[in-house]
């Protein structure tokens, strides 16, 4: 029944060969093109599996049987490759839903008339088993109308994919035609030699060679597959991409001849003759050909003076090399940035003017604070002084309107000041003046002059700083403004609380103070806004505690201008963490580099 002939290697190896070039393709797998290619290697390895057992059988029956199997990728090899060619070159709008429903009843068709020949022998109306001289069983017999129509139509798919990839091959560039030309080799090898045996010219009497052809298909796709990148650059992406940019791309060879181009370049270059294999420098403007005459590598700007005025283009060199890392070319890509350049200079002056407004702005803003705080101060001034001459008369029923007007005074001097300091913060016009500073003494100093606060809303103001904290080199009157803030800020949004001030060192060149309080809190969502100008938690705290939204802003701007950050933890309900971290520039150390500088 069965028998070994040294025939069956040439299917054998060919059924090796297409699964290694499923191999190849399996990482393309979600591209229709490569799921294509795997179904007609996949019906390749199937035909040269099928036609290798039949070669070693020694019955009709079992012949037949395999035969009429293998007749799976008989039909659907021609099938697979016409879908192929479609999506390779661009057609895959072709490929509808009637089309393949056509295509599958045709060759559905024919596969049926394989597997029920026996009922009509349209297909094979005689099978002979014969033992021929080279050693092999072979069936034969005439061959029925079915079987020329199933023939032709194969011939026929092959004939329209084979086609359609000549027209590829003739129009595309140098690396797609290698691509096509390389394709057409595999697909017509065993369309070849099974035309030579269907005719009798089969230089092996009695046997099929179209196995041994796909041996060889398969090597030339596996090839194709590993040297010209077929599934990985198409020529589909190149018409599809490269040609609709907007931006030229020249690649020149060594010689600095064009090889390629798409229509963005060609319209540069501005010549009606064919411009591939012509040194640059014969098509393209002088202005071009001087600019990229010596550059292969990087990005340059590049600018064309016309009678209409400049164009400007962003130039990209690129070398190209080949898989042993030696030069073959360059590619040069140009875009046109005239509009981003104007635009760009459109938003400098807009810039610009938007600095100089902002300038005005603070000016003008330091200008008024300074304008209001001046008689406000003597307003202030002089309500006390009446005040203390009504207390010394005793007329203290007079006193109760003084003291709302010195209150309100009070209040709206501290805005003022608010916003005449962040004015001068945005006018950069802050200077630090650093000096050896006591901490604790300043810290007790803050909690000090906001402990009547701090009973005023029945809260109890601790304070512990570190024995290891030493007197450190800062701006003593930023700092106890920074802490004023902060401090006064727990205060105002604790009730019935605490606040504890902590003062240590979190680092051996940092020192850290926390203003921890058992307040409102803020909101997750809410400290990332925070140190915004102008920034208030909403309305209703507006309302309730008042202010402008400036303290925390300039408190940030004054610590990052001494070297330092606040940065908060908070949780509703919980409370609020405030911590201010500076450099530990400790006074000798400060001292040494003032002395070194005087010398």
């Amino acid at each position: 029944m069965w028998y070994f002939t040294p025939y069956i290697l040439f299917p054998l190896t060919a059924a090796m060969l297409a699964m290694m070039a499923m191999f190849q393709a399996w990482s393309y797998r979600q591209l229709p093109v490569a799921q294509v290619f795997l179904g007609m290697m996949a019906c390749t390895v199937w035909w040269s599996l099928c036609n290798a057992l039949e070669l070693s059988h020694t019955t009709v029956e079992g012949k037949i049987l395999l035969s009429s199997i293998q007749y799976i990728s008989v039909v659907g090899v021609p099938f697979f490759w016409l879908l192929f060619a479609l999506f390779y070159t661009n057609r895959a709008h072709v490929v509808s839903r009637r089309l393949l429903l056509v295509l599958l009843t045709l060759q559905g068709s024919f596969l049926l008339g394989a597997w029920t020949n026996s009922w009509h022998r349209l297909m094979w109306p005689t099978v002979e088993l014969t033992y021929t001289a080279n050693g092999l069983w072979v069936l034969t017999g005439p061959n029925g109308p079915l079987w020329y129509a199933s023939v032709l139509n194969a011939y026929g798919m092959v004939l329209v994919g084979t086609v359609l990839m000549i027209s590829q091959a003739r129009r595309s560039r140098a690396l797609y035609r290698a691509q096509a030309i390389s394709l057409l080799i595999g697909a017509l090898l065993p369309w070849v030699t099974s035309i030579l045996f269907v005719t009798g010219l089969s230089p092996i009497p009695s046997i099929d060679t179209t196995p041994v052809a796909f041996a060889l298909s398969g090597l030339v796709f596996t090839v194709a597959m590993r040297r010209f990148r077929v599934l990985d650059i198409l020529p589909a992406a190149r018409e599809m991409i490269v040609d609709q940019m907007p931006d030229a791309i020249i690649v020149l060879d060594t010689g600095n001849r064009v090889i390629d181009l798409n229509p963005a370049a060609q319209s540069i270059l501005a010549v009606s003759v064919d411009v591939l294999g012509r040194s640059l420098a014969e098509v393209a403007p002088y202005w071009l050909v001087d600019q990229v005459r010596d550059r292969y590598e990087g990005q340059f700007e590049v600018n064309h003076t016309h009678a209409l005025g400049t164009t400007t283009y962003d130039l990209r060199c690129t070398t190209l090399r080949d898989r042993d890392g030696n030069p073959t070319g360059r590619i040069l890509v140009l875009r046109d940035i005239t509009l981003f350049k104007q635009a760009a200079l459109a938003l400098q002056e807009a810039k610009e003017a938007a600095e100089a407004a902002n300038q005005a702005k603070s000016a003008f803003l330091a200008t008024m604070s300074h304008e209001l705080r001046t008689p406000l101060t003597a307003i202030l001034g002089y309500s006390e002084f009446v005040r203390q001459d009504l207390q010394s008369r005793g007329l203290d029923d007079l006193t109760a309107d003084l003291n709302r007007i010195i209150t309100s005074g009070r209040h709206l001097l501290t805005l003022i000041n608010d916003i005449l300091d962040y004015a001068r913060i945005e006018a950069n016009a802050v200077k630090i003046h650093p000096e050896p500073v006591n901490i604790a003494l300043l810290i007790n100093d803050v909690v000090s002059t906001l402990q009547g606060l701090a009973t005023q809303r029945q809260n109890t103001l601790t304070v512990a700083v570190e024995p290891d904290v030493p007197p450190i080199v800062t701006d003593p009157i930023r700092l106890r403004q920074v802490l004023l803030n902060l401090v006064g800020n727990a205060c105002k949004f604790t009730e019935q609380g605490t606040i504890h001030v902590h003062c240590y060192r979190s680092a051996a060149d940092m020192i850290q103070i926390d203003v921890r309080d058992t307040g409102i809190g803020i909101a997750a969502d809410q400290l990332q806004r925070l140190f915004q100008p102008f920034m208030q938690l909403d309305n209703s705290t507006t309302r309730r505690y008042g202010g402008t939204g400036l303290g925390l802003a300039i408190s940030q701007r004054l610590c990052r201008a001494m070297g330092g950050e606040i940065v908060v933890k908070s949780e509703p309900g919980c409370g609020s963490t405030f911590s201010v971290r500076l450099p530990l520039v400790e006074v000798t150390q400060w001292r040494h580099e003032q002395e070194l500088e005087g010398v």
